[in-house]
């Protein structure tokens, strides 16, 4: 990078409750900030001050340009909105900005294009004047070297008829002279030579030079953040800059997104209000990550929660078609599980037997109590 032949510092002052303006960017609809700190960190943005000398026809023309860059990147406008005091080197620890400088330097080409469009315009315009002058310079001396030897062949004509040997060789001698002037290659290569210095006279050359840099930089407030949605705590980084007067670190744990309005999933993720989802059978609220589940018979989304697999056919249910054995613990969906007539609880109907008072059939447990009440009641009689 080339050096400014001066280098300023500038220090922006703000005037503001850091929280305040966080506040009024984000929220936190479904939660409650218990705890909020921040610290400063020096923010940076750049103006450099460009001389750009167009030289052509002899004369230079001089222009300046201030380029401001700011988060990599060109922007418009000036300072004259922004509380500005002399800045201290010493004060901060400034980081690389040698690509902030050659974004600048790309940026100056798209502020001088126009000025250079039109002298370029113009030099062509001069160029192809000059260049038909040429031509017409080297066609009319063609066209006099062709006029005078035809003149003389005319006169050689009448010479030769009337007999006069002397004439006849002072003509020729003419036309060997004349032709030996009219050479023309050499002609050709004087035209060629000529528009080539043309060429080079309307040439523009364009020089760009830093002369001047000036580092502003100003408070960027980064921000410790508490939430917590009943028992669940999420914590956040976060930082607000007071010039671009945009927070950074909020981004959606679903889609990645960047986001203002922060929603807590019930499983602790920090999503956007288009990723946030809600059981159909507990309504709480999940993102999409989480409420991945639905019930293979209604096909409500459920939470895992809410959500159980049946133990004969594996089946994802709900809880509303999902029915626990009391006895093994194990759930079946609707259709793998069966009601027993006799104790009213669900359980495998594969593990059903025919009771012998009724003919219905019962569970196992019941049909094992009946054959036990069976065996004991013939010991007794």
């Amino acid at each position: 990078m080339e050096g400014p032949e001066e280098k300023s510092f500038l220090k922006i002052n703000f005037s503001v409750s850091p929280s305040d303006e966080l506040m009024k960017r984000i929220s936190f609809p479904n939660s409650e900030i218990k705890r909020i700190a921040f610290k400063e960190k020096p923010g940076f943005f750049y103006r450099f001050q460009f001389e750009t000398c167009f030289d052509y026809l002899g004369k230079k023309e001089r222009v300046t340009n201030a380029v401001y860059i700011f988060n990599g990147k060109p922007i418009r406008g000036d300072l004259s909105e922004y509380s500005v005091t002399e800045g201290n080197e010493k004060e901060v620890k400034l980081p690389d900005y040698k690509n902030d400088y050659f974004i600048a330097k790309e940026e100056l080409k798209k502020l001088v294009q126009g000025k250079t469009n039109e002298i370029s315009r113009m030099l062509k315009n001069y160029l192809e004047k000059e260049k038909e002058k040429i031509e017409e310079s080297f066609v009319s001396e063609t066209k006099r070297f062709r006029n005078d030897l035809n003149s003389i062949a005319e006169k050689l004509m009448e010479f030769s008829k009337s007999g006069d040997i002397e004439k006849i060789r002072e003509q020729k001698k003419l036309i060997n002279s004349l032709r030996e002037k009219m050479n023309f290659d050499e002609i050709e290569k004087d035209k060629t030579r000529a528009l080539q210095l043309e060429n080079q006279k309307h040439l523009l050359n364009i020089e760009n030079k830093l002369v001047k840099m000036t580092i502003i930089y100003y408070p960027v407030y980064v921000f410790s953040l508490d939430i917590f949605k009943g028992n669940i705590k999420k914590s956040f980084t976060v930082q607000y800059d007071p010039i671009s007067e945009t927070v950074l670190g909020l981004a959606c744990e679903s889609c990645s997104d960047e986001i203002k309005e922060v929603v807590i999933c019930n499983s602790g993720h920090a999503v956007c209000k288009y990723c946030t989802r809600v059981c159909d059978s507990c309504k709480k609220e999940f993102c999409k990550k989480c409420l991945r589940n639905s019930c293979d018979i209604c096909s409500k989304k459920i939470c895992k929660d809410c959500s159980v697999r049946c133990f004969r056919c594996s089946r994802v249910v709900c809880k509303d078609h999902a029915r626990q054995d009391k006895l093994s613990g194990y759930f079946y969906c609707r259709d793998c599980s069966k009601r027993c007539d006799k104790c009213g609880d669900f359980k495998d109907p594969f593990t059903f037997k025919v009771s012998k008072r009724n003919n219905k059939e019962i569970c196992e447990d019941c049909f094992r109590e009946e054959t036990r009440e069976s065996i004991v009641g013939g010991i007794f009689e």
